[in-house]
């Protein structure tokens, strides 16, 4: 079935075209599914620049995806390299007792360690991480933006991982803004939309080969927020997310290629290797590490005096 221009979910204009289809996923959030989910088509908007996966779901059907996912599916820290980009922004900048929520804290490793100098607080939906991050971290942690207390506000709020989890990115940072203080920060990190190597491959790239990532952002995507919202770019950065020796790196740069080329031909040798080894379908493709594919950007609100 093709699907035919969309509606961005972000500025909402049709002026939308399709990079490919995107494949079946048999897990969601780590946990291996009882039947897959289809996988749909990757599109591009012309406006906004924004890249996404449509169709998805309801947002019921994501709750509890989510909240059934493994708790360990984000807290690998071999790969964690954007946390301590993260915490050195807020030491940077922080003011003493800095609040700071982590929005998607998992088990709350990033709250972890940036240490005990600042008021934390974590917003997670996976029901088993949040129960881990209160105990661990010692660190209120609600399900929702809607638990937090109205008047509460925040220094920093850091969305790590999590903004491609969302179906319209720039709904979330206009949500996000109203629990800012004057002078608060919103520092996030994701996938690179425009990176070289994603534009090469379409579809049939790592990043957007998971289920859960539903919509990817970019520096042009960047600056169509800054103009159209009260919100002013701090910094931004192209990072490598995970860190490869020599042998892995040209062992992924080939299997990414692969994949990129002929993704039937990938997931299918995968899946055999997988069945002589006894495991499980493809659970993701290789390809995090070869190149600098992800964003760190900062965000300040213009309403501050």
């Amino acid at each position: 079935m093709e699907y035919t221009h969309p509606k961005c979910p972000c500025c909402h204009t049709k002026e939308t075209t399709s990079i490919g289809r995107l494949p079946d996923a048999t897990r969601f959030a780590g946990r291996l599914l009882e039947k897959p989910l289809a996988g749909g088509a990757l599109y591009r908007c012309s406006v906004c620049w924004l890249k996404f996966r449509f169709p998805v779901f309801d947002a019921a059907t994501y709750e509890r995806l989510y909240d059934t996912g493994q708790s360990s599916a984000w807290t690998d820290k071999i790969v964690r390299r954007d946390w301590n980009r993260i915490v050195e922004s807020i030491k940077s900048g922080a003011v003493p007792s800095a609040k700071v929520l982590d929005f998607g804290c998992n088990t709350g490793g990033l709250l972890a360690s940036l240490g005990p100098g600042y008021e934390r607080y974590g917003i997670e939906i996976n029901r088993a991480a949040a129960a881990i991050a209160g105990q661990h971290v010692e660190v209120p942690v609600w399900s929702d933006l809607d638990d937090v207390p109205q008047e509460l506000k925040f220094d920093f709020i850091v969305v790590a991982d999590v903004i491609e989890h969302v179906e319209n990115p720039m709904a979330l940072l206009d949500r996000l803004t109203e629990f800012l203080n004057v002078g608060g920060r919103l520092i996030i990190t994701t996938g690179d939309g425009e990176n070289k190597l994603w534009n090469k491959f379409g579809a049939n790239w790592w990043y957007c080969f998971h289920a859960e990532h539903i919509s990817f952002v970019s520096e042009p995507w960047l600056e169509y927020v800054v103009n159209n919202r009260r919100l002013t770019l701090i910094a931004s950065e192209q990072f490598r997310y995970r860190q490869l020796g020599p042998i892995r790196f040209v062992a992924h740069s080939v299997l990414m290629l692969l994949y990129g080329l002929f993704p039937k031909v990938y997931l299918r040798l995968g899946s055999a290797v997988n069945r002589l080894r006894t495991r499980s379908p493809v659970a993701s493709v290789l390809g995090n590490g070869i190149s600098r594919d992800h964003l760190l950007f900062v965000l300040a609100s213009d309403n501050e005096s």
